[in-house]
């Protein structure tokens, strides 16, 4: 719930003992949360759903596209506003908006929009670990069309992000986070899956807390066994995902059912449940969290990737599910209530007053 007293963010190390893992172990080290994924350039524009169809789009989905259709796309509409995006980078954002210490890993095209993304993040204060590959992809680009409901349809034409190197995840400090974040994405383009190996096996070294997004349930579908075998294996302490991901990851019926199924000793699941709040699965309960509604919703862009960001933050910092999700719902709040996938205010001031619930 939203209050007016004074009351900073929780202090650091206030462990509470509900998670099913340790992030204790790990409090005192520099990085907060290292997010690997694509490094996008997300072009934004408002569209009627006319408009949407007219460019083939999947209507409130995400579409791969080549460099042609990108183009034509970016050609269909006078207008974009820009910013150095991708999911995991946009929670990175939103973690330094908190006021956290973030690290972002990806890979940019040796082009200038590739010379200006790292700029544009670490502006927000983020700690960046960018490669410029010299395969000749450009860097990638993610078209996003807005409805005047809210609704976004992305197309994304991948370029340079898909080839992310080894070394870009081992520069950036995995063994010097609290947590590690990884992009569901990454595992579409062949090399950027197997970086998401060394991250794990970085993670595991150095004790790190594991977290994945599920990203997209049609990529849950494409990618069904191994990402089954990420969050059931024991590779992943935390997992991220909407009710429609949650269902095309337990192959489930019904809310009820993914929830029971997502209940696996060591695991944390965190789903999003739009209007209906959000609910971390535990092992032994479930916490269920309202939603945050702002007068109006513009643009749901970013929504669960800054949700993550404030249930992160709230894990590095010692909070519990609860106040950790309750985190998540004031962050999302804030960037569903504009057009953009980052907080357009200063979280960690606006979240001064937030009461978490114990």
């Amino acid at each position: 719930m939203i209050g007016t007293g004074a009351r900073a963010l929780p202090s650091l190390l206030v462990q509470h003992d509900r998670w099913p893992f340790d992030a204790s172990l790990v409090a005192r080290r520099p990085i907060d949360v290292v997010c690997v994924g694509n490094a996008l350039v997300d072009r934004l524009a408002h569209a009627t759903p006319a408009e949407v169809r007219a460019v083939r789009l999947q209507p409130g989905g995400m579409t791969l596209v080549d460099g042609q259709r990108s183009r034509e796309i970016e050609r269909a509409f006078p207008s974009w506003s820009q910013v150095a995006g991708g999911s995991a980078a946009n929670t990175a954002a939103g973690i330094a908006s908190l006021g956290g210490s973030p690290a972002f890993a990806g890979a940019v095209g040796d082009d200038e929009d590739g010379r200006w993304y790292a700029t544009d993040l670490e502006r927000a204060g983020v700690r960046c670990s960018v490669a410029r590959v010299a395969s000749g992809e450009p860097t990638g680009v993610c078209h996003v069309l807005v409805t005047e409901q809210g609704e976004r349809s992305m197309a994304t034409s991948l370029g340079a992000a898909g080839d992310l190197p080894l070394t870009s995840v081992e520069l950036v400090g995995v063994d010097r986070a609290r947590a590690v974040y990884l992009e569901g994405y990454l595992l579409d383009p062949p090399l950027a899956a197997v970086t998401i190996e060394r991250s794990l096996e970085m993670a595991r070294s150095a004790s790190t807390v594991v977290s994945l997004s599920l990203s997209d349930p049609l990529l849950v579908e494409r990618h069904a066994q191994r990402v089954a075998d990420l969050v059931y294996g024991g590779a992943v302490d935390l997992v991220f995902g909407n009710e429609d991901e949650a269902l095309a990851l337990t192959g489930a019926g019904s809310r009820r059912e993914a929830i029971a199924r997502l209940r696996r000793s060591g695991l944390a699941a965190v789903v999003t449940l739009g209007e209906s709040g959000a609910v971390a699965v535990l092992p032994d309960e479930e916490i269920l969290v309202p939603a945050l509604q702002p007068p109006r919703i513009k643009d749901t862009t970013g929504a669960g990737d800054l949700f993550a960001a404030g249930c992160l933050w709230g894990v590095t910092h010692g909070l519990g599910p609860e106040e950790s999700l309750r985190l998540g719902a004031f962050a999302a709040a804030e960037v569903i209530s504009h057009l953009g996938a980052r907080p357009v205010v200063n979280l960690r001031t606006a979240a001064a007053g937030l009461l978490l619930a114990r």
